[in-house]
């Protein structure tokens, strides 16, 4: 029997949640086969089987947060005895190591007697990926490091991590080069351990003094009065503090950790930076008030330094080389054309000023997007030619009965397109909190996979950083997708029953591209044609 404990799957990651079982007990699995979604802040995986078997129990029930190293499933895979479960799998040592040398336990740990040698495989991190390319290593070959430190940066179609070690040891040997891609399961590097043990889990670094009942997520708890005691020297601590921190030069064995079992969150870590890197020090009423680290306002201003002109060389790979990939193939494989209209949106202006204030009651961000999504997607249900999407296999162009918009998402990873489903059908204060989450998620990397897909037609928009016009490229293999530029004040003419007057008019262009094969010039026309009479009249936006 296997006994299968939460891999680590990101740079640092703590804990994870169960969002929802794939499998139920008693059910055969084989081999790779999920069993589990699991959600850190990091990204929502599936974890899949280590092996083929039957799923016996359960251990952990959907919406636990659990910690990395627990044990979540039992795997009766015909083997007598109780065994850990892999987060990678393990590979026999290689020929040069001692033939009585233990094995490396599956899950990444040494058992007790003498130092070993550990063949690292590249773990499953997301649902069906089967490769991985590597963008940096991040040590280098004869370094130190400990359980936990961040080793390999790795990117998939499905996000970006640091894949961390396993145990402390020295790494012996890269087997991947930055820039090659790689199948899960093959080994990217050696790493040698010393003797002495088996690696305690990662739940087993929680501090001394028992967490809060009920610790917030957004403020961090009280500092404790004595110094942090951490069992081991293992941090716990989400991605974005550690991410935080390197950034702020703050060393995370220093702050006090707010979070399940004494792990530290981002808000921790400002805090701490906050009061001047010594939030214990801030929190005790005794303490000095000299500090000796400045604070923010106390900084002396850096002195002005002219731009570098040295030349800048940037890889082309991770999600830039995924984007290049996916904007070749659509700009190759469908013939573009764009249309373009303009819109006088003086009339939207006012409409979205009260929309706005009544959202803010609700804590609801109402932007000008869903007033253009909202729209969008009446019109594309009365001009379907353009919603949908290629199915090239089969022969057929695919035009569902409801608009899944893809919103593209300026993230720091790139852009990223998540989906609204069934646009059509909701509110525009709906489709403002929806988006407002969407965007919130994508652009902290915690968007899940089924969030990437389905989507029937894309928005891009670049108003907010400029621009007067462009011609967006389809997201493949949709048909159709609408650019959103930036509004603009100009005197217009305003026709009326007295005869024509000129004001000052607000105005917004829109340009559709469309793929020429399945839709036409006269498509494209009369879509953005009624997209502009409902915009120019908002209250037609609920026709």
């Amino acid at each position: 029997m296997i006994e299968f404990k939460l891999p680590d799957i990101g740079e640092g990651v703590a804990e994870g949640e169960i969002v929802q079982w794939l499998v139920k007990e008693g059910d055969q699995v084989e081999e790779h086969q999920p069993v589990v979604e699991v959600m850190t802040d990091k990204a929502t995986v599936e974890v899949p089987a280590p092996a083929a078997g039957v799923v016996s129990k359960f251990l952990a029930q959907e919406g636990d947060t659990i910690p990395v190293g627990d044990v979540i499933f039992h795997l009766d895979n015909g083997a007598g005895g109780a065994a850990p479960a892999p987060a990678q799998e393990s590979a026999p040592a290689p020929a040069e190591a001692p033939a009585e040398a233990p094995a490396a336990s599956a899950n990444g740990s040494v058992p007790s007697g003498g130092g070993q040698t550990i063949e690292f495989k590249l773990p499953d991190i997301g649902e069906g990926v089967a490769e991985g390319e590597i963008v940096q290593w991040l040590v280098e070959e004869g370094a130190s490091v400990q359980e936990h430190d961040p080793v390999v940066e790795v990117m998939t179609d499905k996000a970006t991590v640091e894949v961390p070690a396993p145990v402390s040891g020295t790494i012996v040997k890269h087997l991947a080069a930055a820039g090659d891609t790689v199948p899960v399961g093959s080994v990217i590097f050696h790493l040698a351990t010393a003797g002495g043990g088996a690696a305690a889990p990662a739940s087993a670094a929680a501090p001394a003094a028992p967490a809060p009942a009920a610790p917030s997520h957004s403020a961090p708890s009280a500092a404790p009065s004595a110094p942090i005691q951490r069992p081991g020297g293992k941090v716990l601590a989400v991605p974005s503090a550690r991410r935080v921190a390197r950034e702020m030069g703050i060393d995370l064995a220093q702050v006090p950790g707010s979070g399940n079992n004494g792990v530290i969150r981002r808000a921790d870590v400002e805090a701490f930076a906050k009061n001047g890197g010594g939030a214990a020090a801030a929190a005790a009423p005794a303490a000095p008030a000299a500090a000796s680290t400045p604070t923010a306002s106390q900084a002396p201003a850096p002195a002005w330094q002219p731009p570098s002109k040295e030349e800048i060389r940037v890889p082309f790979r991770g999600v830039r080389r995924k984007i290049g990939e996916a904007m070749v193939r659509s700009k190759f494989t469908a013939p573009h054309f764009t249309v373009v209209e303009e819109v006088d949106v003086t009339e939207l202006v006012k409409v979205r000023e009260v929309a706005k204030a009544i959202g803010a009651k609700q804590g609801i961000k109402v932007t000008y997007m869903p007033f253009i999504m909202k729209a969008v997607a009446n019109c594309l249900m009365r001009n379907r030619m353009l919603n949908g999407y290629f199915d090239e296999a089969g022969g057929e162009i695919i035009q569902p009965g409801q608009v899944n918009l893809g919103i593209a998402t300026d993230t720091p990873n790139g852009l990223i397109v998540p989906v609204i489903p069934s646009a059509e059908t909701k509110s525009m204060l709906e489709l403002a909190a929806e988006l407002q989450g969407l965007a919130e998620r994508t652009k902290a990397g915690k968007v899940k996979p089924q969030e990437l897909k389905g989507s029937t037609f894309s928005i891009t928009n670049a108003g907010n950083i400029g621009g007067t016009i462009a011609t967006p490229i389809i997201n493949h293999p949709e048909i159709a997708i609408l650019g959103v530029h930036r509004i603009v004040k100009r005197p217009g003419v305003v026709e009326g029953p007295d005869g024509d007057r000129i004001e000052v008019r607000q105005y917004m262009n829109f340009s559709c591209s469309v793929d020429h094969r399945l839709a036409d010039g006269a498509d494209g026309a009369r879509f953005l044609a009624d997209l502009r009479l409902v915009l120019e009249n908002p209250g037609l936006i609920s026709l």
